[in-house]
This record gives C-alpha cells, sequence and structure tokens, in this order.
C-alpha cells in the first residue's frame, strides 16, 4: 500500500510525515529520493525543474514497488504536478498513482506567504507568490482528480501540527505498519 503525499514544494510534508512515520512504523520516502537511488542521478535543479520526467516516473514506479514488495506500507511524499520551467507546470498521468499502488492521498495546504519564506529560506528564489498559488491550485485540482479515478480517499490539511500527521497516517494505514 502507498499513502501518497502532496503538496506545494516548502509544504512541510517531509517535516511532518517523516518523523510520523518513524512514530508509526510506516517506510518513509520522497520521490525525489527514491528516484535519485533508482537512476544514481539527480534529473533536475534547485529550482526544481524536472527534466525526463517518464523516466523519472518509471524509476519511481520501480523503487516504490521494491518497498512494497518488502511489505511495508510506503508514506511517499511527492507531487501531482511537476514544474517543468518556471511558471510552466506539467500534470501526472494518473497511470502514475495507479501504478504506484495508491491507497490515499494526504494533500499539505499552505499559505503562499509562507511558502515564499520557506523557500527563500532554502535559499530557492525562483518562486514567486502568483506561480507558487497557481502551482498549489494546480496540485490541488490534479489530486482530487487522481483521487476519484482511483476511487481512494483523499485527506487535506492546512498546516497540519505533528498531531493531525500521526492521525491520518495512522487511520489511512489501518495501523498497519510494521512496528517496532
Amino acid at each position: 500500500m502507498t499513502i501518497f503525499v502532496a503538496g506545494v514544494h516548502g509544504a512541510g510534508k517531509t517535516f511532518a510525515t517523516k518523523p510520523a512515520c518513524l512514530r508509526l512504523g510506516l517506510v518513509h520516502a520522497t520521490a525525489s529520493q527514491l528516484i535519485r537511488e533508482e537512476r544514481g542521478l539527480v534529473a533536475w535543479d534547485a529550482t526544481k525543474v524536472v527534466t525526463d520526467v517518464d523516466q523519472n516516473q518509471l524509476a519511481l514506479i520501480a523503487a516504490a514497488r521494491r518497498i512494497r514488495n518488502g511489505g511495508g506500507t510506503l508514506v511517499l511524499d511527492g507531487h501531482f504536478v511537476l514544474r517543468r520551467a518556471p511558471g510552466e507546470h506539467e500534470r501526472l498521468s494518473i497511470d502514475v498513482f495507479r501504478a504506484l499502488d495508491c491507497s490515499s492521498i494526504l494533500l499539505f495546504r499552505c499559505a503562499v506567504r509562507v511558502l515564499l519564506e520557506r523557500l527563500q529560506a532554502r535559499q530557492d528564489t525562483s518562486w514567486n507568490a502568483a506561480e507558487l498559488a497557481d502551482f498549489s491550485e494546480a496540485e490541488e485540482a490534479h489530486g482530487v482528480e487522481v483521487a476519484n479515478a482511483l476511487n481512494i480517499p483523499l485527506v487535506a490539511l492546512d498546516m497540519p501540527n505533528s498531531e493531525q500527521v500521526d492521525a491520518v497516517l495512522e487511520r489511512l494505514s489501518g495501523g498497519i505498519g510494521p512496528r517496532g
């Protein structure tokens, strides 16, 4: 089973889900981490511009399948929409999420001003408020489309705290992560 965690860059996906997964005994990975491990290279730059989209998704699917075959519940944080260039966004095929065996979606929402602050703290000044707002809208809209197409639940949280993330991940995983 794969719980897909989505949201704009800087929304807090990894920050909130990684410790929750440790506490709950779930396997946490970021899409970029799995793609890098599978392909052995970096296929995007510091501005989150993505190239080789199709090859990256095939690598992600293979890596996720390997984790799931090991018996763990995978909490995968990534995106429904990728940045092809500043201001140019591409929706990923619903088939990617079907192949990832997504059982549910957790969508992180965050105020644009907070996203800008977080990205600037990471030395990423390639985003502006308008693009972040557009990206956020596209990410959420496509997340809803994916959830509807796969007939899986989507839970949206606005700037959640750790207790909220723990509770939602425990519910979405059915409390079946390997413990200990």
